[in-house]
């Protein structure tokens, strides 16, 4: 039997091929998309939501996240170079970062700087050049505080000297240099002073004048058993006093309401049981509060010599009055640095690897999970006041 030719098919096949394309490009793009304006700018609001938070990644930059919606946007970004610390002033419409940069990226004319970014914008409005003392340790608590009703910015500085740099925020000027020999970071104290942790053990109060001299100093007696039991550096304030938590589990108050900080006695945050099975603080951020009565820790069980960087699998929640633990919330995932949204009902902030989960601060209970895709180094999380 011959078979015939059908010149007709090939045409048929082709014609049906492209209705088909057709049909289904329509299918799944109905509408075509409207362009794009750009550039796309937008103003934020001058006192930012407390749903807010800014993800400061170290050496690369800040991201303003809102971490109380399901859209997970990122409201804006900072420029963050080395070691980048930012203040969020609550009783002006800006932003300060303590920064450094060199000429040639990585090595050159070396520059210390804040910079002031206007709240609505994220526009840098005004820059107050450092001496290049600007300890590039890392981000972290301690680095670039307020005094003063904000008025004045406290810079620490690292060269390996310590000191302390006063600057004028409102003035946009240097004031003074303050040595502090043997000591380390700044934590507010009193209406224009500051704290420091010494090597030896003692906590150093200095007070300043309007134009930034010391006027007092005043150093406690040896508290911090460094040796075997060290504070960490992270800090959470209730109520005027400080709570440092300890590499074996104990926490230290240290009231800072006066001109001279006020060590207080000690308390364990674990039971003899606890103790037993190595649960203790760990992480990079491992401490935060309410700002009233209730004290969050990052703790790690079987902890050992040198593992208190290490993630955390639960959060301990402590009322400070009674000194007695009130909750343990375990993560979904191990993190490295917690912190509480200054919300009605706040949210517990878990930096975990390369994502920021947020729990409900009650319950415990995992709402939502951010992403922070190539996130490689500590983050320090800071949410909006």
């Amino acid at each position: 039997m011959r078979l015939q030719r059908c010149p007709a098919l090939p045409a048929l096949v082709l014609g049906f091929s492209a209705v088909s394309w057709a049909s289904a490009d329509a299918a799944e793009f109905p509408t075509p998309l409207a362009p794009e304006t750009i550039p796309n700018v937008r103003t934020l609001p001058e006192k930012l939501p407390s749903t807010w938070a800014f993800l400061n990644f170290s050496s690369d930059r800040i991201e303003l996240r809102d971490v109380g919606s399901d859209a997970r946007a990122v409201e804006g970004n900072l420029q963050a170079r080395d070691s980048a610390m930012l203040l969020i002033s609550s009783t002006r419409p800006e932003i300060y970062v303590a920064d450094t940069v060199w000429s040639r990226g990585t090595r050159g004319t070396r520059t210390d700087y804040i910079t002031v970014y206007d709240t609505k914008t994220l526009s840098p409005t005004a820059e107050i050049v450092l001496p290049t003392k600007r300890g590039l340790i890392t981000a972290m608590e301690g680095m670039f505080a307020f005094t003063d009703d904000e008025r004045i910015g406290l810079v620490f500085n690292f060269t390996p000297a310590s000191s302390v740099t006063v600057v004028d925020l409102v003035k946009r000027k240097v004031l003074s240099q303050v040595e502090i020999p043997g000591c380390s970071l700044i934590y507010p104290t009193g209406q224009r002073g500051f704290s420091t942790l010494c090597a030896s053990g003692t906590v150093l109060s200095l007070s300043l004048s309007a134009d930034g001299k010391v006027i007092s100093r005043s150093e406690s007696k040896p508290f911090n058993v460094i040796d075997t039991d060290p504070l960490f550096t992270w800090s959470a304030t209730l109520g005027g006093v400080r709570y440092f938590p300890t590499m074996l589990g104990h926490v230290q108050p240290i009231d800072t309401h006066g001109d001279a900080a006020a060590v207080l006695p000690p308390w364990s945050l674990v039971s003899q049981e606890e103790a037993a099975a190595n649960w203790r603080p760990s992480g990079w951020q491992p401490v935060t509060g309410d700002g009233a009565s209730s004290l969050y820790v990052l703790m790690q069980p079987d902890a050992r010599e040198g593992s208190y960087k290490e993630p955390g699998t639960e959060v301990w929640v402590f009322d400070v009055a009674s000194k007695t633990r009130t909750r343990r919330l375990r993560l979904v995932r191990p993190g490295s640095s917690i912190a509480l949204t200054h919300t009605t009902q706040p949210l517990l902030l878990v930096q975990s690897g390369e994502r920021v989960d947020v729990y409900d601060a009650t319950s415990g209970s995992l709402i939502r999970s951010l992403n922070a895709t190539g996130f490689r180094t500590r983050m320090t999380i800071q949410p909006a006041p």
